[in-house]
């Protein structure tokens, strides 16, 4: 048998603002209302029959939302973006390459591992970040995650980690 536990809607969303490269052109900064949804998959359950307690789960979810809420989402590895620190450390410097930047205050700015402030790149972090502290807990039962991180009604992004090779 395997089993399936979903954890969406509800108040696991997020508001943050960015922008996309496209092709070395990037879109206007704008902002979304995410929400970000979670499917967990395992052969086993527990002694208490369940294959891992929903609470836990979102905990989890809420405290990594609770990293991105009401940030700047600042792709560090973009190749069409030249970042600079202030100084004093207190603004992110953003250059594009067409001469345009944006001046943010570090506080509002939360840094990501990646290329592309894109949907795909966000559920691929709080998947890799859901993994790690799936690991952290010592919960092995769980085989597959699967995370959904929505900008709109109308478009959603998925990844799927597998945690059991």
């Amino acid at each position: 048998m395997t089993w399936k536990i979903v954890i969406a809607g509800g108040n696991l969303s997020f508001s943050a603002a960015h922008f996309i490269t496209l092709d070395g052109t990037y879109e206007p900064l704008h902002g979304h209302n995410y929400g970000v949804s979670a499917e967990l998959w395992g052969d086993d359950l527990t002694t208490d029959s369940y294959l891992l307690d929903f609470g836990v789960v979102k905990a989890m979810m809420r405290s990594l939302i609770s990293e991105v809420n009401h940030r700047f989402l600042l792709p560090l590895h973009n190749p069409f973006l030249r970042l600079e620190r202030s100084a004093d450390e207190a603004e992110w410097h953003i250059h594009l390459n067409d001469g345009a930047r944006f001046v943010l205050p570090a506080a509002s700015v939360v840094t990501l591992p990646f290329d592309n402030a894109t949907a795909e790149r966000l559920a691929e972090w709080f998947a890799g970040r859901m993994r790690v502290e799936l690991a952290a807990r010592g919960i092995a039962n769980v085989r597959r995650i699967m995370v959904g991180v929505a900008e709109t009604e109308m478009q959603t992004a998925y990844c799927t980690v597998d945690l059991v090779l």
